[in-house]
């Protein structure tokens, strides 16, 4: 417990009890002195000091690796859950911050109309509300989401809905980092989809996600890739195939060749809506049956 306060090495018993008592010595200069409002104020202001804490956070202390590992799909859906309990608990978080401001307004008032009432009455008041200050605004939690992670899993959640089909496997990847302790922090997602009977110059289509900056922020773009084993009559047929609404680029380099397949980046085409997702996968599997890669 004692490891949660910024200042002083002193017990939570001990804290609290020092807290108080600058608290109502300062409300008892306020009384007593008429030259006591502005050393009343420094006295309670002083009982914040053994009440700070320091910020608490979910964030892990990441150490910069990128280790991308194939999972179960039961392991996304762990994860894709507990992103949205994390979600969750971050909104309702804001909404008791938006709470505690109209609290803080609402003793400003309160403290106002004492004043106009009687002056002693009105530095009361405010004495009172500065004694709340510490429970209502020190030591919020702050729930930290993936950025990447959480704006992409909507639209992999999409594709794996709709990637139960005969034929095909369909593979996740995480990309995971390590935390202080040794434990796995997933950070990004891919999917690579493969049907079970293919040509040997055909690795599979991989779907990855951007994320682009939309004019509300940034928003996640889902495409996918096929690769390929140099440019035989598999790419030579993929690459020829169109698409309505998809632009289809392929590229020889090397030993490999791909054949990026994205939606138009015209009007809506800064983002991939989960329903836009689904249809890129349903294109990807009508693409690979029409060049005899379906499984």
């Amino acid at each position: 417990m004692e490891g949660i306060f910024v200042l002083f090495s002193l017990g939570r018993n001990a804290r609290m009890s020092l807290a108080a008592g600058l608290f109502a010595l300062g409300a008892l200069v306020h009384i007593l002195f008429p030259w006591g409002t502005a050393p009343g104020f420094a006295l309670i202001l002083a009982g914040y000091l053994p009440l700070l804490l320091k910020k608490i956070t979910n964030k892990p202390k990441d150490k910069g690796l990128e280790e991308w590992r194939p999972v179960s799909m039961a392991e996304v859906d762990k994860i894709s859950d507990s992103l949205a309990q994390t979600r969750k608990k971050r909104y309702g978080t804001a909404a008791g911050t938006a709470g505690k401001v109209i609290l803080g307004f609402l003793g400003v008032a309160a403290a106002a109309v004492s004043f106009a009432l009687d002056a002693r009455l009105g530095l009361l008041a405010a004495d009172a509300a500065l004694f709340f200050v510490p429970a209502l605004y020190f030591g919020n939690l702050r729930f930290f989401l993936p950025p990447l992670l959480s704006r992409k899993m909507p639209c992999f959640q999409a594709v794996f809905a709709a990637a139960a089909r005969d034929g095909f496997a369909a593979t996740p990847y995480l990309r995971f980092d390590k935390d202080e302790e040794g434990k796995d922090v997933p950070e990004d997602i891919r999917l690579m989809l493969e049907p079970k009977r293919k040509p040997e110059g055909f690795v599979g289509v991989q779907f990855q996600a951007a994320i682009n900056k939309g004019p509300n922020g940034e928003v996640p773009y889902l495409y996918a890739v096929f690769l390929f084993k140099g440019t035989g009559a598999e790419y030579k047929r993929i690459s020829s195939i169109s698409a309505r609404g998809y632009h289809i680029e392929p590229s020889a380099k090397g030993e490999y060749a791909t054949v990026v397949v994205r939606q138009a980046t015209t009007g809506t085409g800064y983002l991939t809506r989960p329903s836009d997702c689904e249809r890129l996968y349903a294109t990807i599997a009508a693409m690979l049956e029409k060049a005899g890669l379906g499984g």
